[in-house]
């Protein structure tokens, strides 16, 4: 039986990559392969972690070469019995390769030996046999991961928009995932018994657990650990030492969880307090060292266009003592705030010793700015000013933005709790 989506498939494989085995797989089989004292249950073990390997041991002795010895193997212990040793060394040894980071970073694969995994240990006495199913029930969500792109972000987006995650393959790829599962085992030549796990016909203890195990691992992968928690209760399968697979079940989503954490980009309150524990901990020798090591960071994790240090002069004057952004030498240069007071926001920032905020400056009068503030700063949106007192205001921390973007609440706390590490390097 042959489909569009299959016959694309079937093209897209034709001379691309296999799906690549993990390294500590392969290093694991080879190892017991030159053992013997592991011998062949060892070797079965190690295989059956491994989908690339699984596969390739299966489709061999399963093909039409190896067909006069066998009727057909449905377990890695049958295929070894037909292939022998030697056969599965070279196969293993021509077998690509992955590291265990690069395998975290494939979903499709990493979701594939997660189920394998949960799908071994609920049903540690069919071991073998509850791998493989578990291997091959999304044999065809797998395939479609690594050689259909285009059909697989189709999917996503669909998936995205609310829809079902079966119905989305549906809808792109004209069937369902399981169907073309079963119709790519069929190009292999696979046993029936494989096929009847795909499709659901088969065992039920095997199609149960392979369909518990593969959605279980997406669950985990997404780091849902009530809804994993509550498909756990549901399942109703005999012999499933339940207490042992929830162990593993909440041991994997905490370990999800922290991958997921690792991979998120730290926020701008995070940034900015981990800013504030360093320079706590690390008492800077000077001004001009503090403005050095805070300055920058302030820029980055708030995305500011400026963000500057005024200073009081001898003079009375206000004057940008060091700071980030662009044209800073000219702005260290020209930008002050005059020692008679006037109208300005920054005046008033100085005078009642308040923070001030101002979300759009093009709402403010030319006198409300500093002389010259809107050349030098043509394209800044907003601002904010707080004052850095020691009994009297001795300088300013300024931060402004070009762009449209907010300061959030826990932001500007932070900011503020840096701003008071500063007053002690101001003359008194």
């Amino acid at each position: 039986m042959s489909t569009p989506i299959l016959d694309k498939l079937l093209h897209a494989m034709q001379g691309a990559k296999g799906v690549a085995a993990s390294e500590r797989s392969v290093a694991s089989v080879l190892g017991a392969l030159d053992s013997s004292e592991q011998g062949k249950h060892a070797v079965v073990r190690h295989i059956i972690e491994d989908f690339a390997l699984t596969q390739k041991v299966l489709k061999l002795a399963n093909s039409s070469m190896y067909a006069p010895f066998g009727s057909g193997s449905a377990s890695v212990s049958s295929a070894l019995e037909v292939l022998g040793s030697e056969a599965v060394l070279h196969l293993v040894l021509g077998a690509d390769l992955v590291s265990e980071e690069e395998l975290q970073k494939d979903d499709n694969l990493s979701r594939t030996l997660l189920a394998s995994e949960l799908a071994r240990n609920a049903c540690a006495e069919r071991a073998e046999d509850a791998s493989i199913a578990a291997l091959m029930v999304e044999i065809g969500r797998l395939m479609t991961g690594k050689y259909l792109p285009a059909e697989t972000a189709a999917i996503a987006a669909l998936v995205a928009k609310g829809q079902e995650p079966q119905d989305a393959a549906i809808a792109v790829l004209g069937e369902s995932y399981q169907e073309l599962g079963v119709e790519l085992a069929a190009r292999w030549n696979l046993p029936d018994t494989i096929r009847a796990t795909i499709d659901g016909t088969g065992d039920p203890l095997l199609v149960g657990i392979a369909r518990f195990a593969s959605a279980a691992s997406g669950l985990i992968h997404e780091g849902r650990g009530e809804t994993v928690a509550t498909l756990l209760q549901q399942l109703d399968l005999p012999g499933v030492d339940k207490t042992r697979l929830g162990t593993l079940m909440r041991h994997k989503v905490d370990e999800a969880q922290t991958r997921q954490r690792a991979a998120q980009p730290p926020s701008a309150t995070d940034g900015l307090q981990e800013l504030l524990r360093a320079l706590q901990a690390d008492k800077k020798p000077s001004l001009e060292a503090l403005a050095n090591a805070m300055l920058p960071v302030l820029a980055s994790c708030l995305e500011t266009a400026h963000c500057l240090l005024f200073m009081l002069t001898r003079s009375g004057e206000q004057r940008v003592r060091n700071g980030c952004g662009k044209g800073i030498d000219e702005l260290k240069s020209r930008l002050k705030i005059a020692a008679e007071f006037s109208p300005t926001a920054f005046h008033a920032a100085i005078k009642n010793n308040i923070d001030v905020s101002i979300a759009d400056v093009s709402k403010l009068k030319d006198a409300s700015l500093p002389e010259g503030y809107r050349v030098l700063l043509p394209h800044v949106t907003k601002f904010i000013i707080l004052p850095v007192a020691t009994g009297r205001v001795a300088g300013l921390l300024y931060c402004d933005w070009d762009t449209g973007r907010t300061l959030k609440q826990t932001e500007l706390e932070a900011l503020k709790q840096l701003r008071d590490l500063l007053p002690p390097y101001f003359p008194q």
